[in-house]
């Protein structure tokens, strides 16, 4: 199917998508049916191969997030499960906070793709930062988040 479209189309689908799903003259069912537009706009562009990984992943954090503030958190929903969705991002970064925070001490001397790298991680935290208010407190993603979010000062 991707064939026939190219990534702007995705693209201007998911923009549209978000629009439409922030939209609160539209009842619930239909803004969470454009959730699940958003992100699959996001999958089909990505898959068109010219998206950056890291930015496609920013913009699935930020739909699935909004999802989980609007709609609510639901356990074993791959949308609005925030265990799910930290688990998945922290595996995405293919590296430990410690990891991280030791590429980032002097990130000003790192090439320009490394340090872009840093700064889509730091974008995709932000983003993140929400969930450490509905994750259960005894909960170890809670905990990585934690950890995860403490290097945001640290990032370019």
């Amino acid at each position: 199917m991707t064939a026939y479209y190219d990534n702007q189309t995705w693209e201007a689908l998911r923009e549209l998508a978000v629009l439409r799903m922030r939209d609160e003259g539209q009842d619930a069912g239909a803004r969470y049916r454009w959730v699940r537009l958003a992100l699959t706009a996001c999958r089909l562009r990505s898959e068109g191969g010219d998206a950056c990984a890291l930015g496609t992943l920013a913009d699935v954090v930020a739909v699935r997030v909004y999802a989980i503030e609007e709609f609510g958190v639901r356990r074993g929903d791959l949308i609005r499960d925030p265990v799910f969705l930290c688990e998945t991002v922290f595996r995405e970064f293919g590296a430990s906070p410690a990891g991280v925070a030791a590429e980032a001490v002097d990130w000003r001397a790192l090439p320009r793709l490394e340090m872009l790298r840093l700064r889509r991680i730091k974008n995709v935290l932000t983003l993140l930062r929400p969930m450490r208010d509905v994750l259960p407190v005894d909960d170890p993603i809670h905990r990585e988040l934690s950890e995860w979010l403490a290097l945001l000062p640290g990032l370019p």
